[in-house]
């Protein structure tokens, strides 16, 4: 009898950049992911997407006092949304790490990218298995293995995605930020001056330790290989989580679409 790892195959997978949302309607957005699907074979597959961080709002919400029901969460989210971003989060598609009692992370995926996926899926009559941003697969990829004074990234090829971690001993969220990348290879300087602002604007203490998922950069792996002289040290995570959640079908396709536009 075959063992079950023998039955495991890696999935099909396809990466697409897609038009800002904010400058296109949905039936176009769909067409180009389906039009990406279709080049990949997703036809009758399950799929599984995972979004870069362009396209997604991170934030962190503080629960309600005295309250544990989910829709007293779920108006908080929305509160600190539109505070945050001066819109309604009608138009967003909200989803959080609901907790009633400490700050947890939410996050919002435009209607236009949600029915594009869903038009373009259900065009290859597939099935739309998940939908992860980058930052949160990364967050549960490494949330356990980060130690004290260690922040998480993710690099992508327009936004790097800051997550700023307080209490070491039990390692949470307190911000995450989504800068717009000011070139493709911003240079190691840039990455120290957004690092030390961050941590400057929510009172923390700048990391000795940076985990980074993304495909490694170059300027930055050379100016940081060990401990450089400012006392950082960078860890690079490989990329691919669509892969890891897809992993184990036999027949399926995991796709990573990001926009050249930070959805601000």
């Amino acid at each position: 009898m075959a063992s079950r790892h023998a039955d495991k195959s890696l999935p099909v997978a396809v990466e697409r950049t897609i038009a800002d949302p904010r400058a296109v309607a949905p039936d176009a957005l769909a067409a180009q992911i389906a039009d990406a699907l279709e080049e990949a074979g997703a036809k009758g597959l399950p799929v599984h997407v995972t979004l870069g961080d362009e396209l997604v709002r991170y934030f962190i919400v503080t629960p309600p006092g005295n309250s544990a029901r989910r829709q007293d969460l779920r108006a908080a989210a929305a509160v600190r949304f539109q505070v945050l971003y001066g819109e309604a989060a009608s138009g967003w598609q909200l989803v959080a790490d609901w907790q009633a009692e400490t700050p947890f992370l939410a996050c919002a995926v435009s209607q236009t990218v949600c029915v594009a996926l869903q038009q373009a899926v259900a065009a290859q009559k597939a099935c739309l298995v998940s939908v992860t941003p980058d930052f949160v697969a990364a967050w549960n990829h490494s949330r356990r293995a980060l130690s004290a004074n260690a922040w998480l990234a993710t690099l992508g090829e327009s936004a790097l995605t800051l997550g700023l971690v307080a209490d070491a001993r039990r390692p949470r969220l307190a911000a995450v930020r989504t800068l717009a990348l000011p070139q493709t290879t911003p240079p190691m300087a840039w990455l120290r001056e957004q690092m030390a602002r961050a941590a400057l604007l929510d009172d923390l203490a700048a990391p000795s330790v940076l985990h980074i998922h993304g495909a490694p950069l170059d300027a930055w792996r050379d100016s940081a290989t060990a401990t450089d002289v400012a006392g950082l040290t960078l860890h690079w995570c490989a990329p691919g989580h669509a892969l890891h959640a897809a992993y184990g079908n036999k027949k399926s396709l995991a796709a990573r679409f990001a926009s050249r536009g930070v959805a601000a």
